[in-house]
């Protein structure tokens, strides 16, 4: 039943876009002065023949229309809360916890190099925590606990055997040696059935007999896999709703979603029940839930080249382009201290790759707020408040002048996202609608969302070859300001998500929410999401996007571990309490 009004929606929405989402300046094929009073039916401006009509019909309705879709979204957001309010507020708790859950993984190789610590006493408290918490998020795919804890043990023995020479030297070949680590359950994990929260795949698929190039990296630099987390069918969405291992919980408050794609890994690392893990990103996949969950997530450069590799990653249909250009996988850590390291075993680079001293008094800094994509809801005033944290810190604290942007190409964000189709695997609307019913059971090799897609292409994908062209340059002219206006010492502020965490199923009537995150995927830069504080509203984290120009990560990283030190990193699930202090005071002059 969600589905279908969900369905019916996007049907809606996708008509008032025909004739809805605000007209940008550059909308004229780098003309932008052209009259929009004046504009013919036809126009030829460098780009070919392309229909106008559309565009100036945006234009003069824009006003009426976003006024419509404002009431819509207070509409939904009431009768959720309304939903919820009869429910009680349920949060991860910490009474057994151990305190070796709160050491961040490269002290913890540290400690387990030096003998301060053992592999079998840090797994055995992670198994422990993955034990207590997870009946109450349901964030794992596949167990590998008795394994986990044998490559423990082996750790301990080959340890003894060494002397400090060899000891020394395992902090460069094996970094991460004895640490432990969890993966998203759409990349291969050789003997484990890669079911990418689908029934049709976990149902149908043997085990994998290879592991992800990915994956494989962190086991050779010694990290130990302790499970394998959930993720919504086919990776096709923002929440954990519609996954084949059920509902996926937030460990701040179990009525509400975790985010996604990546939706085990942020529970899981946001309740402490794992440090580090391995998500993939497409429209903010591993940025969302690190928002969500109050914890670190690094989505890599792709453009030009990526960062990462993606191979082993299902569905296999994204490898195609330009899918694979908007696709990357990337580190989510409990701590900013280890994306370095993370980051730098995943990209098979040497340990301090992306480890940099920064000088902020010499960074430019700019923010943006809200981006005019009529189709999503505006930015709160609760998720306007991190940004300006950030703001004033660099302001006062490095003495920088954090100046506000606004690209009006940004708008269009839903048409230069589908500006190609995503993949030449993904089925047609014509035929998704044949096995309708087979999606609703979740037995088919499709997805509600990849339906909802496909019909949103219908509408807002180019209607022929000559305004793709256009679009197209649309998408290389937004990709030429942006990384102009960053250079190489230049950081973007923006929230990551423009409401508080959305309830359950409250997703297929948001579902244009993420373009924030969009941003990053559609440019093909990389981008950061960094916790800051708790709101005591509603009892969940609060957090800001930071995005740099291509293969600027160790800036983005230093920048994250700035904020960390300063506003104190991780959120700590904890229950809600209406005394609890207000957000952090910016350092003042």
């Amino acid at each position: 039943m969600v589905f279908r009004l969900g369905l019916l929606l996007v049907l809606l929405v996708c008509l008032v876009h025909m004739a809805s989402a605000k007209i940008a300046e550059d909308d004229y094929c780098g003309v932008e002065d052209h009259p929009y009073n004046n504009l013919p039916k036809n126009v030829s401006m460098g780009c070919k023949s392309v229909d106008w009509r559309r565009y100036k019909f945006i234009h003069e309705y824009y006003a009426v229309l976003r006024f419509l879709v404002n009431c819509y979204y207070m509409l939904v957001d009431a009768i959720f809360e309304l939903i919820n309010w009869f429910e009680p507020m349920q949060t991860v708790g910490w009474q057994n916890a151990s305190q070796l859950l709160f050491i961040p993984a490269h002290q913890a190789a540290a400690m387990i190099r030096e003998g301060n610590l053992t592999s079998v006493e840090l797994i055995t408290a992670y198994v422990d925590r993955l034990k207590e918490v997870n009946p109450m998020i349901n964030a794992i795919a596949h167990k590998n606990y008795g394994h986990s804890l044998k490559l423990a043990r082996e750790v301990d023995t080959e340890l003894a055997r060494m002397d400090d020479s060899e000891r020394k030297k395992l902090a460069f070949s094996k970094p991460l040696y004895g640490v432990p680590f969890t993966t998203k359950n759409n990349l291969n994990v050789k003997g484990f059935v890669t079911g990418a929260g689908s029934k049709y795949l976990l149902k149908g698929s043997p085990p994998a007999t290879e592991t992800a190039p990915i994956v494989k990296r962190m086991m050779d630099a010694g990290a130990i896999l302790i499970a394998i987390s959930t993720l919504p069918n086919m990776a096709m969405s923002y929440a954990g709703d519609d996954s084949a291992y059920g509902v996926t919980n937030n460990p701040h408050d179990t009525r509400r979603i975790t985010g996604g794609s990546s939706a085990g890994e942020g529970a899981l690392i946001g309740a402490g029940a794992s440090l580090c893990g391995i998500g993939n990103d497409i429209g903010g996949s591993v940025r969302i839930p690190a928002a969500m969950n109050g914890i670190f997530a690094l989505k890599p450069t792709t453009v030009p080249d990526h960062v990462v590799p993606n191979e082993g990653i299902l569905p296999k249909s994204l490898f195609y382009k330009p899918a694979l250009n908007m696709l990357s996988n990337g580190p989510m850590c409990r701590y900013a201290s280890d994306l370095p390291l993370a980051l730098a075993v995943m990209a098979g680079k040497k340990v301090d790759a992306f480890q940099q001293d920064v000088d902020f008094s010499k960074v430019k800094v700019f923010y943006m707020d809200d981006l005019n994509v009529l189709l999503a809801q505006e930015l709160q005033p609760a998720q306007q408040i991190p940004v300006k944290m950030v703001k004033s810190y660099f302001e006062f604290k490095h003495n920088v002048t954090v100046q506000r942007v606004e690209f009006p190409l940004m708008s269009r964000l839903l048409e230069l996202f589908y500006a190609d189709p995503w993949s030449e695997g993904i089925p047609s609307y014509e035929e998704l609608k044949q096995t309708y019913y087979d999606i609703q059971a979740g037995v088919a090799n499709a997805t509600h969302l990849g339906l909802q897609i496909e019909l949103l292409k219908r509408f807002l994908a180019p209607k022929s070859e000559n305004e793709r062209e256009l679009v197209l340059l649309k998408k290389e002219k937004l990709r030429k300001q942006v990384a102009n206006l960053l250079g190489k010492n230049g950081l973007l502020v923006s929230p990551v998500w423009p409401t508080t965490v959305p309830f359950h199923h409250q997703e297929p009537f948001a579902v244009f929410n993420i373009k924030y995150t969009m941003i990053a995927n559609v440019l093909g830069f990389p981008a950061l999401a960094a916790p800051m504080y708790k709101n005591r509203q509603t009892n969940m984290p609060e957090g800001v996007q930071l995005m740099a120009a291509p293969f600027n990560e160790a800036l983005l990283i230093a920048a994250a571990q700035e904020l960390e030190r300063t506003f104190g990193g991780w959120v700590k699930p904890s229950p809600a309490n209406i005394f609890s202090e207000p957000p952090p005071k910016v350092p003042t002059k």
